[in-house]
């Protein structure tokens, strides 16, 4: 409520009794008026005023006793209400939230003191949950922030030794800056000597190149006469091949002089014998045979001395045949190794060339070198600077974090006062029951509890708020709350993989809608091992075993949603319903539409005039309900049995019904609200998401640990209605 809308209210509620004040004191009057004849008589006269069959006293009296009649039974009434709204203010004025709405027919004569109750009521929910939403937001950031401040302080004390250490680091900074300073110069010095050195070297290496190309020229020019000296060493050797031929040639002749110089020996001697027998005529002949033996003495001789000249020259030419041979192969050997020299003189000048190119490289690299050398020396006498500057503000950064230190000391003692002005802020939530509370009593041993719900609708983050306000009040009781959220397109084996993992694990109690066939063998078995489970939201079927139920009555919130969809009408009209007909929780719509349904009996002008089948989503409903609306205009409400709403309301508007037809359906959230305060949904229900998040945990725990049993095997949640009245106030909070 904001503004002066209380002081409105507040004035309606009296004018409203002092219209009912007014009316009973007319009926008095009339009363009086209509009796005082009969028993005074003629007011002229003084006589009395005999009463005959049809006389008009008779009639007075008739109507004085049927508005008597109409008085008592409106006063009955007013008083039947104002006792109904007198129990629910003292509800409410004994901090008990936890109650639903009062219903409109039953506060006849005092809707607007009912309606008031319930904003009153509605906004006291919706402020503690929201303050409860607030405590767990507030917790978890003061936990948070207790832990930074922690560590922060931990890290300035570990920053102020340290930056005590840096300073004295700084100071042995200093001094390795001033000898790496020192040995930059030293380096510059002899990186100038290696420059120096490596100037020579290259000019030597310069030099030695340019020998190397004469030496390798003068090589080539070298190898060029040994292969002419080894053509004429050929040609020498083949002089004398053939010079032994000719000679050996001459030593035939010789010897064929010899032959002849025998036979010439062998003629003289014959010619003697001759001669002697001729006596004295042969005295002439004998002289020729003489001298012919004598030349052939002669020739043999000669012949003789010959033929060992030229066997000499033979021997002497065999002796030279085979020095110049021997000569001619060392000379192709050393051809061969000369020319693998030649090779090397090659190598060895094309190695030059890149020794000298490699030297100039170097000569470049030293040079740059040098260069660096001298940034650097200059970067070190920068960084000497530096590291005088860095001392002297590690002395003050040390300074500063000691005040810090005294500062976070100042936070973490308001953190402290923070936290505990959020206990009180606790303490004061609870003396409104908005919820079961949990027993006094700390568990001996550890329980673990396991919470399992979707999380793909803004309903089922309520529940969740409610499961860690749960976790938050048990922190201090050896407690773990475990909670599984399960977002859109979950499927029932994760869910029963989940189920199983926890069972596993040991947990000790589990909460959990009965969704899935698959999960009611597995609560069985639990139920069997005593361990508790409490459904919520969707019970599970009669033969599955569980500590409790929590959750609304669907059958009676159907019925609740058949009276607003009258009231919405006024009375008459045609209705469309919108439910599952399979799936996962076809049972909560089978119940909501049956109450709706049956009381909707109770008033003759209004009639269904249509079923479709939607699942709880936007899409669905959305589909459904505009394919109806385009080939039914006659449709003056929409009954929406589950999720997805607002689908209908913007069908609606696209069918340019906007005004005429009336939704009415379950569920809170800021799109819905928008929708009622623009006038398309005309009324929704809620079901206490926060207390189907927060009540099966506190009340396993208090079973668990006092062994007290839920109040009933039901325990149903209230149900709020948001309608214009109070849509502001909530789309404010």
């Amino acid at each position: 409520m904001v503004g002066g809308e209380p002081q409105k209210k507040k004035h309606i509620i009296i004018a409203k009794f002092s219209s009912v004040i007014t009316t009973s004191v007319i009926c008095i009057l009339l009363l009086a008026l209509l009796f005082i004849p009969m028993i005074s008589g003629d007011a002229v006269s003084g006589n009395v005023v005999a009463a005959g069959p049809f006389n008009y006293s008779h009639v007075l009296v008739i109507l004085a006793l049927l508005a008597a009649v109409i008085l008592l039974l409106n006063t009955s009434k007013f008083f039947s209400s104002l006792e109904h709204v007198n129990n629910n203010a003292k509800q409410l004025a004994s901090g008990e939230l936890n109650i639903s709405d009062i219903r409109l027919d039953q506060a006849r004569g005092l809707e607007v003191l009912a309606r008031a109750f319930n904003d009153m009521k509605s906004n006291l929910l919706s402020f503690i949950e929201l303050t409860k939403g607030n405590v767990i937001v507030l917790s978890d950031a003061i936990d948070k922030v207790s832990r930074s401040i922690e560590m922060s302080y931990k890290g300035n004390e570990n920053i102020a030794d340290n930056i005590n250490h840096v300073a004295e680091k700084a100071q042995e900074q200093l001094k390795i800056v001033n000898r790496t300073i020192e040995g930059i110069e030293d380096i510059s010095q002899r990186v100038d000597a290696i420059i120096t050195n490596i100037s020579n070297i290259e000019n030597y290496v310069e030099e030695n190149a340019r020998i190397t190309r004469s030496g390798t020229e003068h090589m080539d020019q070298f190898y060029a006469q040994i292969n002419t000296i080894s053509d004429n060493l050929n040609n020498t050797y083949e002089f004398f091949e053939k010079l032994n031929t000719e000679i050996k040639e001459i030593t035939e002749v010789s010897e064929f002089i010899i032959r002849i110089s025998e036979q010439l020996k062998l003629l003289g001697i014959n010619a003697s014998v001759e001669a002697s027998k001729a006596g004295e005529y042969s005295k002439g002949f004998t002289v020729v045979a003489n001298e012919i033996n004598q030349l052939a003495a002669k020739t043999k001789d000669g012949i003789a001395r010959i033929q060992s000249i030229v066997e000499s020259i033979i021997k002497n030419s065999g002796f030279v045949s085979e020095s110049i041979s021997s000569c001619v192969a060392s000379f192709n050997n050393s051809k061969e190794t000369f020319n693998t020299v030649k090779e090397f003189f090659h190598t060895i000048n094309s190695q030059s060339a890149l020794l000298n190119n490699g030297m100039r490289d170097i000569y470049t690299q030293i040079n740059q070198i040098n260069n660096f050398t001298k940034e650097t020396n200059t970067m070190g006498e920068a960084l000497h600077s530096a590291s005088i500057e860095i001392s002297q503000k590690t002395q003050e950064i040390a300074a500063v974090t000691k005040e810090e230190l005294a500062e976070l000391e100042k936070i973490k003692q308001n953190t402290l006062q923070l936290n505990q002005m959020l206990t009180t802020i606790q303490n004061l939530t609870r003396k409104f029951r908005t919820a079961i509370v949990p027993v006094a009593k700390t568990s001996p041993k550890k329980l673990k509890i396991a919470f399992m719900s979707p999380l793909d609708h803004t309903f089922w983050v309520s529940v969740r708020q409610g499961v860690l306000y749960a976790q938050k009040e048990l922190e201090d009781k050896n407690v773990h709350v475990e909670y599984r959220g399960f977002p859109a397109g979950y499927t029932a084996k994760e869910f029963v993989e989940a189920l199983n993992n926890y069972i596993e694990q040991g947990y000790d109690a589990f909460a959990a809608p009965g969704f899935f066939v698959e999960t009611f063998p597995i609560f069985n078995r639990l139920a069997a091992r005593g361990i508790p489970v409490i459904s919520f939201n969707h019970d599970f079927p009669k033969d599955v075993k569980r500590l409790a139920y929590y959750g609304p009555d669907n059958y009676q919130q159907g019925v609740e949603a058949a009276r607003l969809m009258a009231r919405a009408l006024n009375g008459k009209g045609n209705i469309l319903v919108a439910r599952r007909d399979s799936g996962i929780e076809t049972g909560i719509h089978e119940l909501r539409t049956k109450g709706f349904v049956e009381q909707l009996k109770s008033f003759r002008k209004i009639k269904i005039i249509g079923y479709v089948n939607v699942e709880d989503t936007y899409d669905t409903v959305y589909k459904q309900v505009k394919n109806f609306l385009d080939n039914n205009r006659n449709v003056d409400g929409i009954f929406v049995a589950g999720g997805g709403p607002t689908g209908a309301a913007q069908a609606i508007v696209e069918a340019g019904l906007k005004g005429r037809t009336k939704v009415v359906c379950f569920d809170h959230d800021k799109d819905i609200f928008k929708a009622i305060r623009d006038g398309i949904i005309y009324a929704a229900i809620g079901q206490d998401p926060f207390g189907q998040g927060h009540d099966p945990i506190i009340y396993l725990y208090n079973y668990l640990v006092a062994g007290e049993k839920p109040p009933s095997d039901h325990i149903p949640t209230r149900f709020d209605v948001v309608d214009y009245h109070n849509v502001d106030d909530l789309m404010e909070a």
